[in-house]
């Protein structure tokens, strides 16, 4: 059991976290706080996980008990027939229960399956932790890189307002003019204050998808590398569709089904109990051997096989769904990432020409002028221009984020792998 007070005690400074990204990235942790540490960080901290690794060493006790052979019993009848010299009759019987037709087996193999199926739900909530840690990333850099936009604009447009402030008092510019200049001002602040509130709550949610505490990350340094300036997408369907976490899941589902379907047929096959007993009073002793087994008189386990033939027809379509699923997630990431790239370029295209154009203003405006009114307005223009671009930059980051997810397949440069999740990298209760 772990206390709040441990939990608000973990840092990304912790010698155990430390050792667990040298060992899988083969190098020490450096300063900056990547998507690549960071996500190992959340697989070192984030109490999901902890969930779904306990849920597979129940899945792997499971099969212990499933290979657990039925234990004999023992019996001690005493009786009394008056009738006889000597009443008092001492009788001991044991039952030996014989499993036929391999229900052991098919107990064991199903257990497997099910063992199985944890298995590939750690790697899923791995993943999930995974997006869930890029996803938070994404949004604090997107939300500091605004605060600092919006604040080079509110500056832009405070120069603009006091040259146009200075004329509406000389006269120069009607009032409503400045007005709605000192308006895109005050709008700008607002806004520059909610991005600043966006990226206090980025941070919260990326706290959250690590496993620690907010002020944990309070020390930090976070290294945007790798989300700036995203490459290109690696889709590789194939390759995922066959190695895809959510569908291995589905398909050791179905194996399960299929063995608890040949168990259900193998128990209509009846055990065998052997009952060997003994008796004795002081005038003689007697053997006797017993044998017993089920008679399918009334039923043959038609019930429980019909339920296995429908639990097994549930499987499949379980995992047709999840596969559809996963298909129609990535063909939705991709065109949301086709359509988020165009965007992307238009806003790139738009933020080279306010640039160029305010080269051309500097190169045509001598410095000694005293009206440099057009340069301020598009160095307003270009910030303007910045945010629209930086916000075209986020959604092609978050569709990537989509893409990685659906795909399971890393799109941010860093490798991931899913497996190091499989261990539990810390001591219990921490």
């Amino acid at each position: 059991m772990q206390t709040a007070e441990q939990y608000f005690a973990r840092r990304l400074d912790d010698a155990g976290l430390k050792s667990f990204i040298e060992q899988a990235t083969g190098k020490p942790a450096s300063g900056t706080w990547d998507a690549q540490q960071l996500t190992l960080a959340a697989l070192y901290f984030n109490p999901d996980l902890d969930v779904a690794r306990s849920q597979w060493e129940v899945s792997k006790a499971g099969k212990i008990t499933a290979g657990q052979r039925p234990n004999p019993s023992v019996s001690i009848t005493p009786s009394h027939d008056a009738t006889q010299p000597s009443p008092w009759f001492f009788g001991l019987d044991i039952n030996l229960p014989i499993e036929t037709a391999g229900k052991r087996e098919l107990r064991v193999e199903q257990a497997e399956h099910l063992a199985s199926v944890a298995e590939y739900q750690v790697g899923s909530a791995a993943w999930a932790v995974r997006s869930r840690v890029v996803n938070a990333l994404i949004d604090v850099v997107a939300a500091d890189t605004s605060v600092a936009l919006y604040r080079q604009q509110a500056d832009a447009q405070k120069a603009v307002l006091d040259v146009f402030s200075e004329r509406t008092a000389q006269g120069q510019l009607p009032s409503v003019t400045a007005s709605q200049v000192r308006v895109a001002y005050q709008q700008t602040l607002l806004a520059e204050k909610e991005a600043a509130k966006q990226a206090v709550e980025a941070r919260a949610r990326l706290a959250a998808a690590i496993g620690v505490s907010l002020t944990a990350l309070d020390s930090i340094k976070i290294d945007p590398d790798g989300l700036e300036l995203p490459s290109a997408a690696v889709v590789d369907r194939p390759s995922a569709l066959k190695v895809h976490t959510g569908l291995m899941a589905a398909l050791a589902e179905y194996e399960a089904a299929h063995s608890a379907l040949q168990l259900e047929l193998a128990k209509q096959m009846p055990d065998i109990n052997l009952g060997p007993g003994y008796s004795w009073n002081k005038d003689g002793n007697a053997f006797r051997l017993g044998l017993s087994i089920t008679l399918p008189v009334f039923n043959n386990n038609e019930g429980p096989i019909a339920e296995a033939v429908a639990k097994r027809k549930l499987a499949v379509d379980k995992f047709n769904a999840a596969q559809a699923d996963i298909i129609g997630r990535i063909d939705g990431a991709e065109a949301s990432l086709k359509t988020a790239k165009s965007k992307l370029d238009t806003a790139d295209r738009l933020l080279a020409a306010q640039q160029d154009k305010l080269k051309q203003l500097q190169s045509q405006l001598r410095p000694a002028e005293a009206s440099k009114l057009p340069l301020l307005l598009a160095q307003s223009e270009i910030y303007t221009a910045a945010i629209a671009r930086q916000d075209a930059l986020v959604q092609v980051l978050k569709s990537k984020a989509a893409l990685e997810e659906a795909l399971e397949q890393p799109q941010f440069g860093s490798a991931f792998d899913a497996s190091a999740s499989r261990q539990p990298p810390r001591p219990e209760g921490q």
